[in-house]
């Protein structure tokens, strides 16, 4: 890869991510929450398989203050419940609860949306191709990340 194509692939991943914080932060408004309690809500959405702050905070990069903040709030508005493991009292499983469904829907939606803008007027399996190599360097960065730890 070139200087030029580098810094076309950056200048992607920056315009595309602010965006989406853009996008995400209109339909956070919308439902009277922060763009973090938003982030972290569609992350576990999305993601059902992980159920705890540590996950959102090694698979976003989002901080781990953003992380316990914005679980925070959603425990207060009831959109979450979080459930301490009996055998690990450090464990703590993050439960969606109905009440988040509707902000749930309209934040996928959005993302959905801004994945299809991405990808307009690219084959299918050449987008699909790109994907799986962007899964693999961010492997690859992050084994090189465990190596430097």
């Amino acid at each position: 890869m070139n200087e030029k194509s580098f810094d076309k692939l950056l200048y992607l991943l920056k315009k595309s991510k602010d965006d989406f914080d853009k996008t995400i932060e209109k339909v956070a408004q919308k439902h009277g929450v922060t763009k973090a309690e938003a982030d972290v809500l569609l992350f576990f959405a999305n993601n059902p398989n992980l159920a705890n702050a540590k996950d959102a905070v090694l698979s976003r990069g989002f901080s781990k203050s953003y992380v316990s903040q914005a679980l925070k709030a959603l425990e207060e508005r009831g959109y979450i419940s979080i459930q301490v493991e009996e055998t690990d009292k450090r464990y703590q499983h993050i439960i969606i609860n109905e009440c988040a469904l509707a902000l749930i829907s309209e934040l996928q939606n959005v993302q959905k949306k801004h994945l299809l803008s991405l990808n307009k007027d690219i084959d299918p399996e050449d987008f699909k191709a790109f994907m799986k190599v962007m899964v693999q360097i961010v492997d690859n960065m992050l084994e090189g990340n465990e190596k430097d730890a």
